[in-house]
């Protein structure tokens, strides 16, 4: 008697079917150049007054030479910057911002971090700490060496101190005691609130990118400076500021020379001026771009920049 073997094969096919392999991986879709019009300003915006093209830390740490100070380098609708030094065994008062975020990068000596929410960290050079908006906290040195960190506030927003602090002195306002709601106690994730970057970055454990609310980590390797003529881009309606986490890059400034920052130095654009920046000095470096929306990035549409980004 002959054995049925369509079961059999059946089951061949069905299994061929079933091993079918995965398809290929779409490349991703790739971004096309287009051409509208936009509105830039005439005359150009100027730098006023902190704001200037470029703050070289050295400069600014050569004329306080005292163990506590503060100076303001960035100042317009959107942010305020500032260098703070705090000496050893200095403390700040416990306080919030109600409605929005701010964040600062240390850049010499350590502190010791208190943040409602989570347990107290050290925080030393090239840490950026990030405090959600209705969040108290403090800050005090630690060791024996002044502690400096470029701290960045929304512009026009006060302190909320907590009780039993007392607040600094402003200028037409008068700090009266409140009550308010506070959500129930929450337990907030360290890797949202503080990155170290000579570890995490540098070190390869994460990838540069947008861990602020208000920045973007930009990192690359030195590369050949393009030619001058190559003018970048400039933004429609946000001005927007740098700070260098590492390393050099070579700046270029619509109405500037052209000009060499280094780890620490502060750049800030007007918004309307075209601006790029190159990689240089042999190696790897890093800017924080700090800015308040999206920034569109608008291009010459003669003569399109070869790092439009």
């Amino acid at each position: 008697m002959r054995r049925a073997l369509v079961p059999f094969a059946m089951l061949v096919l069905t299994g061929g079917a079933m091993a079918q392999p995965a398809p290929a991986p779409q490349a991703p879709p790739q971004r096309v150049l287009k051409h509208a019009l936009a509105p830039r300003p005439d005359p150009l915006t100027a730098w006023k007054a902190p704001n200037r093209p470029h703050w070289k830390l050295s400069e600014i740490r050569a004329a306080h030479p005292q163990p506590a100070w503060s100076q303001t380098v960035v100042q317009d609708e959107h942010f305020t910057g500032r260098f703070i030094q705090m000496a050893p065994g200095e403390k700040t008062r416990r306080l919030m911002y109600p409605d929005t975020e701010m964040f600062w990068v240390v850049q010499a000596g350590q502190m010791r971090v208190s943040v409602e929410g989570m347990e107290p960290f050290v925080a030393g050079k090239s840490v950026i700490v990030q405090i959600p908006a209705r969040t108290p906290f403090h800050v005090e040195t630690l060791g024996d060496a002044p502690v400096l960190r470029f701290e960045v506030i929304h512009s026009g927003t006060l302190p909320v101190y907590g009780d039993g602090e007392a607040p600094a002195p402003v200028a037409g306002q008068e700090y009266i005691r409140v009550s308010y709601l506070a959500p129930p106690p929450a337990t907030l994730d360290p890797a949202k609130i503080t990155l170290d970057f000579d570890k995490d970055v540098v070190g390869g454990k994460v990838r540069a990118g947008r861990f602020l609310k208000s920045g973007s980590l930009i990192r690359g390797m030195s590369i050949p400076t393009p030619p001058r003529d190559d003018q970048g881009h400039w933004h429609t309606e946000t001005n927007e500021f740098y700070f260098i986490m590492e390393g050099k890059l070579d700046f270029q400034l619509e109405g500037q020379k052209p000009f060499i920052v280094e780890q620490g130095d502060v750049v800030y654009v007007p918004h309307g001026r075209y601006h790029r920046n190159n990689y240089t000095g042999g190696g790897m470096a890093t800017r924080l771009a700090i800015f308040p929306t999206g920034n569109l990035n608008t291009l010459d549409p003669e003569n399109p920049s070869r790092q439009a980004p």
